[in-house]
């Protein structure tokens, strides 16, 4: 009793924390420099102004542009370096998303475009006019100041994992590192990466605490993984304008890129089988509770909601092999393997640990 006590304790005072420090920030934004040059140009069909040293690249890139760039870059800034590539973690990339987002206006689905911000947004959209034409351009608004962000995010990290590959730090803390695909698709978009990347280390905390050693395999990395889904789709909702259905999508593609090689290929084993099914029934659960409308019509699990739900269902999931697993969603075979890593939701809700 008094260990279901504890957890209980600890679960409200996890989320009355989430609550005060992981919804959006208004700070105050800063401007831009009057003294660089700049010009104007579209972007989805809309004008604005931007740096004239800006890399138009960047703009509206698919992620295999993204992926060139960022090799490019990456390359450039480490030419007199040897070494393996280093890979980064969570603890590592966080701070950087956080600080470089914060340069731009904060713009969710609930507060729309702030008062605070509008003189900012008239400037770099000089077509737009009125608070009410902000707030119904508020997703390609937000689109803009996410391209404009990735220059320096990237800038950032390619000198991060310079200065680790130059001291020989391969690796990070272990907490978990990002493998390559990963790293890439939350570049790309480093609004919705850093609630990903938060889910992360919340999940990461969580587990540690109701479970001491959430390792490959068992109950805890069976709540860290499902945990970490519904999370981000939740901090995606609540810290930016995107759709349910964007949410879930970058949540998916990143935590099945978790799953890659840093070469992009699937990996075909039994933790990984685990791992993908519980993300899957993570995403089906939030998005069979999450209704994402307006007013009354929105709804979405609390943080302790979800806390509870899938500490209930890790501590009572059972353990089967890979071939269960895979014969839930239709055998060992490449089809199978290819659902579990690239569709958004799942028939099953339940969750599992593997045989070790």
């Amino acid at each position: 009793m008094q260990k279901v006590l504890r957890k209980a304790v600890l679960i409200a005072v996890f989320g009355a924390f989430v609550s005060s420090c992981h919804d959006p920030q208004t700070g105050e934004v800063p401007t831009p420099n009057a003294a660089i040059k700049s010009e104007t140009v579209a972007f989805k069909g809309e004008r604005v102004v931007i740096p004239a040293n800006f890399p138009k690249e960047l703009f509206e890139q698919t992620q295999e542009e993204f992926d060139l760039y960022y090799r490019t870059v990456s390359e450039d800034g480490n030419k007199r370096v040897s070494g393996e590539a280093p890979l980064l973690t969570y603890e590592e990339l966080l701070p950087i998303l956080v600080k470089n987002n914060a340069k731009y206006p904060t713009i969710t689905s609930e507060d729309g475009i702030l008062e605070k911000d509008l003189e900012r947004i008239f400037k770099d959209f000089p077509d737009i006019e009125t608070h009410e034409e902000a707030n119904e351009k508020r997703a390609l608004i937000y689109d803009f100041y996410q391209t404009m962000c990735k220059r320096n995010v990237v800038a950032e990290v390619v000198a991060l994992e310079k200065a680790k590959r130059e001291s020989g730090r391969i690796l990070g803390p272990d907490s978990g590192d990002l493998t390559t695909p990963e790293k890439n698709h939350l570049l790309l978009n480093p609004g919705y990466a850093q609630w990903y990347v938060q889910a992360a280390k919340d999940a990461i905390y969580l587990a540690a605490t109701f479970y001491g050693n959430a390792t490959i395999g068992n109950k805890g990395n069976a709540f860290k993984h499902s945990t970490w889904n519904a999370l981000s789709i939740r901090y995606i909702l609540k810290g930016s304008p995107a759709s349910e259905n964007q949410a879930v999508d970058f949540t998916q593609d990143g935590c099945s890129k978790h799953e890659q090689t840093n070469n992009g290929a699937q990996i075909h084993d039994k933790d990984s089988a685990m791992d993908l099914h519980n993300n899957m029934s993570a995403r089906e659960w939030m998005e069979n509770e999450t209704s994402w409308g307006f007013g009354p019509f929105r709804k979405m699990p609390s943080v302790d909601d979800i806390i509870n739900n899938l500490l209930g269902k890790a501590n009572s999931c059972a353990m089967h092999s890979m071939t269960d697993i895979l014969n839930w969603h239709g055998g060992n075979n490449s089809v199978t393997w290819n659902k579990l890593y690239n569709n958004l939701y799942s028939p099953n809700q339940h969750l599992v640990h593997v045989v070790p």
